[in-house]
């Protein structure tokens, strides 16, 4: 008696399914190269307006764990376990954690711009890291609101 040894195996992926995918990327590399080549303006990014107020601020974090601000004058403004000022942690993270992926030790302070158009934006120079504050809501836009003023 002789046994079948040639199986069939049946497609783990189906060659149209294949085919469809190839034919999507294609398509979105079409399309991305007539946008760029056509010089199609750029969607989600904000329009240009002119700059109302900067002011430098910086961030250090203290030994407790809180992290205070301080303005040109080396006043501390806001410490962030003073009230509702948990936001001031979170930008403080984002900046330093692009500082260390870029391995950046100086203690820059950082920019706080506000827009004509309200947008609050806070940027870091040495590392071109930067945060639309408005994108976290009005509440914690508000507390660098009151830093600007």
């Amino acid at each position: 008696m002789r046994e079948n040894t040639g199986t069939h195996e049946k497609e783990v992926i189906p060659i149209r399914l294949v085919q469809a995918v190839g034919a999507l990327l294609l398509v979105t590399l079409l399309m991305v190269g007539y946008a760029r080549l056509s010089d199609m303006p750029l969607i989600g990014t904000p329009k240009q307006v002119p700059v109302v107020s900067e002011t430098s601020l910086e961030f250090i974090k203290q030994k407790n764990g809180s992290v205070s601000i301080f303005n040109n004058n080396g006043q501390e403004v806001i410490n962030s376990r003073a009230g509702p000022y948990g936001f001031i942690v979170v930008v403080y993270n984002g900046f330093m954690s692009e500082r260390k992926k870029k391995k950046i030790d100086i203690n820059n302070p950082l920019k706080l711009i506000q827009y004509e158009d309200g947008r609050l934006t806070i940027v870091d120079e040495s590392s071109s890291w930067d945060m639309h504050l408005n994108s976290f809501g009005s509440m914690n836009a508000a507390v660098f609101k009151e830093l600007i003023k």
